[in-house]
């Protein structure tokens, strides 16, 4: 391989690794999620459907517990307390004691990957 072609190669690779980049968009189906880390280690939750991608911190705005996500009921539960929050109008609360919504993460697509915005 020549010099130049090794660079390219790097590149590449590089470009793959950067920070900003969650998932390629045809590696996640049309109504599927996918959990990532933000760069602080915050936990987060993509979601894609029709109309396009989003995502939210998966951290309960009450305590702090970890919620997961039930696709069948299509809300995001902590099981401190039982806060339930709806991604799909925007981590509003949909059940206490939480009062604020799930912070929201800000995610675009750009060149075939999902980034962060």
């Amino acid at each position: 391989m020549t010099l130049a072609g090794i660079a390219a190669s790097l590149v590449g690779r590089a470009a793959q690794a950067s920070p900003n980049r969650i998932i390629r968009l045809k590696k996640i189906k049309v109504g599927a999620t996918f959990p990532f880390q933000l760069a602080n280690g915050a936990p987060a939750l993509l979601f894609r459907t029709k109309t396009g991608v989003f995502a939210y911190q998966t951290i309960c705005t009450h305590q702090g517990g970890l919620t997961k996500y039930f696709r069948a009921k299509k809300l995001l539960i902590c099981p401190i307390h039982n806060a339930s929050f709806n991604p799909f109008k925007k981590g509003a609360v949909v059940a206490g004691p939480a009062t604020n919504p799930l912070p929201t993460v800000k995610v675009a697509v750009k060149s075939g990957w999902v980034v962060l915005v």
